[in-house]
């Protein structure tokens, strides 16, 4: 780190491409809410004045993916305008300007198109630092002392729930151990599970949970619920007669429910043995969680959310409120890695594990690095944490994220490992590419 707070190199030019990948209505990527995705990346190229890249993304269902792209072009000045010396040793400016560009905010503070937009150029950012030091992210992470870390970070609306010494000080004193931690981490790699889609029936979902299985050993699913209540008892017990309780479940109803009515669903799937209910109403309302958590309390059925939560405040609020019992990161919602630490150290303060999403395109390759800071920094966050993992359009990666024997291996290569392949740049670029021309 000691290299780039003194280092002169500047970023010199940047290229952003639409990347869009299709899936067939109620196919891949099919939920209560989205019966048709379109898998997207505003993905984002840096480059500095030394040559070194930065690849950066992030995350869409299709339609809008242009906005953020022109949105993260536009946001491009206020990264050329210092040295990487200069951003990195005042952080915290740099950070104010790229999440408050003049008269843009207006449109939705902290959150939205510009918000998305500069969450996907912090990403490269951090894909360039980590590689001129040629560490993994999450080791680059690791490396920088606590005073260090917590100069990446902006407090200014959080800090009545955690502030500044009081994050340096848990820091400090997760120091001690941190060389094993992470000796075991290597070895052991990161718990995960496996998501199945909405649109597939019980013999697809049961036949791909036996092939996930056999291939990668993950024994942890989530099913997607909240079309039909018919067809989600259906789905849960033919998965439970065939399995018995040698997986554990998840479901994930993807914000349709009322708060209510998410009580009501959940009690008459509560039979099938379920460990959480996911997004079970509106992604921003903390009371209509709190309330659904409080009703299912009995039956011991946990609620989660955070994919959609669009900045480390509205998080902290879930956090803190009692509203759930774990929090899932985006790499690709908030403003890049240094938000999502933020989000990680107020978890650990209030006793919330941490279980990043994945799923989309790319986030399968970021999430690890978070997950892997938050084991070695945080002594493990908590022994409930676990990672989502599908690896839907992981081949599109020139690192694709790795599952051995149930647990997603650490990443090992320089970067953030956002970097895509170019024969799929080539064939997903919208609207050119072959595979959008007709």
């Amino acid at each position: 780190m000691r290299n780039i707070e003194t280092c002169s190199a500047r970023i010199k030019s940047i290229s952003v491409q639409d990347i869009r990948v299709n899936f067939s209505l109620h196919g891949p990527g099919s939920d209560a809410n989205n019966p048709q995705t379109t898998y997207s990346n505003p993905y984002i190229i840096l480059e500095d004045s030394e040559g070194v890249q930065g690849h950066g993304l992030g995350f869409t269902l299709g339609l809008g993916n242009e906005l953020v792209c022109q949105a993260a072009r536009e946001l491009f000045p206020i990264l050329a305008e210092n040295s990487l010396g200069e951003i990195v040793s005042d952080f915290r400016s740099f950070w104010r300007r790229l999440a408050n560009p003049a008269q843009r905010r207006w449109l939705s503070p902290n959150s939205g198109i510009y918000y998305m937009a500069a969450g996907a150029l912090i990403n490269a950012l951090f894909d360039l630092l980590a590689k001129r030091e040629k560490m993994p992210l999450w080791e680059f992470l690791i490396q920088l002392t606590p005073e260090q870390t917590i100069r990446l970070i902006d407090f200014r609306y959080v800090e009545h729930l955690l502030c500044e010494k009081e994050a340096e000080d848990m820091l400090r004193g997760f120091c001690p151990g941190r060389k094993t931690r992470q000796d075991n981490l290597r070895k052991k790699g990161l718990p995960c599970y496996f998501t199945t889609w909405i649109g597939s029936g019980p013999d697809e979902i049961i036949l791909q949970m036996e092939e996930v299985i056999a291939g990668k050993g993950i024994r942890h699913f989530k099913i997607k619920v909240g079309n039909s209540l018919s067809s989600d008892r259906e789905k849960l017990s033919r998965i439970r007669k065939h399995f018995g309780s040698d997986v554990e479940l998840y479901v994930d109803a993807n914000q349709v429910w009322s708060p209510p009515q998410a009580v009501e669903w959940i009690y008459r799937l509560s039979e099938f043995d379920l460990r959480w209910i996911e997004e079970p109403t509106a992604p921003d309302s903390i009371d209509g969680h709190l309330y659904v958590r409080e009703k299912l309390r009995s039956l011991q059925i946990e609620v989660v959310t955070g994919e959609n939560c669009p900045n480390s405040h509205v998080a902290a609020h879930f956090i803190s409120s009692g509203a759930i019992d774990r929090f899932q990161i985006d790499a690709c919602r908030v403003m890049g890695p240094p938000e999502n630490i933020l989000i990680m150290l107020i978890a650990k303060k209030f006793g919330i594990p941490i279980c990043p999403h994945a799923g989309g395109s790319g986030l399968d390759e970021l999430v690890p690095h978070l997950s892997a800071w938050n084991e070695i920094a945080l002594s493990g966050g908590s022994p409930l944490a676990i990672t989502e993992h599908v690896a839907l359009c992981s081949d599109h990666f020139i690192s694709p994220s790795v599952v051995f024997r149930g647990r997603l291996q650490l990443p090992s290569e320089p970067g953030y490992l956002g970097s895509m392949r170019d024969s799929s740049i080539l064939k997903y670029s919208f609207p050119h590419g072959s595979s959008w021309v007709k």
